[in-house]
């Protein structure tokens, strides 16, 4: 079931983290990391099962309910799973473990920010992107009712994902055009996904989140403000991807295959104009927004970004830029790196 901001309000308060807090946040994250990287040298990430009627079960690990899974909900809807005798089961996990649990076998499809998958994979992580997610994210910064500009952020509070992630630094980027110093200005505050953070700032715990539609309309329709829309500043940033680990897949490539044609014909549903009224309600249904709102998520990720490939391969020039802006963050990750290092595309369709 999806994330309903109602449900999340009581985990506002976890997004208030100190600045101890958030040392700790990374520390737990690099620890995790390195934990499930040398864990998976020594064991095989489990494999999927098939049960008596040759249907595979494979368990697809994601973060959050967004319109940016929209070809997971088709695909899981439409019987497009079903039709590859794949039966997809979900988890939805912390931000700061998918990608461990990815490693360390708990699931064997993730739904995973880039920037994780690029770090771990330089720790030594066996792992690689295979899908795309989100390029670019349609991010609006939005902000408390009070807050009418990026300007007006002065002294206030704004809540990220995670240190170290490419879209905290675009945010960062974003102020810094408008004239603000982002470690100066504001206090930023680290931790949960984009529903908690959504739910955080309904509360008034902080006064500025990037969302994505339909969570952004949702809260404009309420009052709230965007102030910055982000694809306006980056037109390619890939921010999440599909992945899997190298060896699941090549013990189960043809449930890998399997899985990316089904994810590329509910891609090839979505993108067909007859269609756009059902896959609208579908969106409304999973992520529990309004038909404005979900009418709103089609007219920026179909219309305007059109963030869907049609074979649902990654995207090079989004990774490209990810990778250039992640180099600048953190000493592992090089500028202009071989794209084959963290993409393999011969899994798509």
């Amino acid at each position: 079931m999806a994330n309903h901001p109602s449900r999340n309000l009581k985990n506002a308060g976890g997004i208030l983290a100190g600045q101890a807090g958030e040392k700790m946040l990374v520390r737990r994250s690099v620890g995790l990391f390195v934990l499930a990287a040398l864990a998976s040298f020594g064991a095989q990430p489990a494999a999927s099962q098939t049960g008596n009627t040759g249907v595979k079960v494979i368990t697809r690990g994601t973060v959050s309910t967004t319109a940016v899974e929209w070809p997971d909900v088709i695909a899981r809807r439409k019987g497009f799973y079903e039709k590859e005798s794949l039966k997809v089961e979900h988890a939805l996990i912390s931000p700061t473990t998918i990608t461990p649990s990815l490693i360390g076998g708990s699931i064997q499809i993730g739904f995973i920010n880039a920037s994780q998958l690029v770090i771990a994979d330089k720790a030594g992580a066996d792992i690689v992107a295979i899908g795309q997610g989100a390029d670019p994210s349609p991010y609006s910064l939005v902000t408390a009712r009070s807050v009418k500009t990026l300007s007006d952020l002065r002294g206030k509070t704004l809540s990220l994902a995670e240190p170290g992630d490419v879209y905290a630094e675009a945010t960062k980027e974003i102020l810094r055009k408008a004239g603000l110093d982002p470690d100066k200005d504001l206090n930023i505050r680290y931790g949960g996904n984009s529903n908690q953070r959504m739910a955080a700032l309904i509360a008034g715990a902080v006064d500025a989140v990037p969302l994505v539609p339909p969570q952004d309309r949702v809260l404009i329709e309420q009052g709230f403000n965007a102030v910055a829309f982000y694809p306006d500043y980056y037109p390619n940033l890939t921010l999440s991807v599909t992945a899997v680990t190298r060896s699941w897949a090549a013990n189960n490539s043809a449930t890998v295959k399997a899985f990316m044609r089904a994810q590329a014909a509910a891609i090839g549903w979505l993108l067909e104009p007859a269609n756009k009224d059902e896959a609208v309600k579908l969106l409304m249904e999973e992520t529990k927004s309004d038909l404005v709102s979900s009418n709103h998520s089609y007219d920026i990720y179909i219309t305007k970004l059109n963030m869907f490939p049609k074979n649902g391969c990654v995207q090079s020039k989004g990774f490209e830029v990810m990778l250039a802006m992640l180099s600048k963050i953190n000493k592992t990750v090089k500028d202009g790196e071989a794209l084959n290092q963290f993409i393999d595309t011969q899994w798509c369709s």
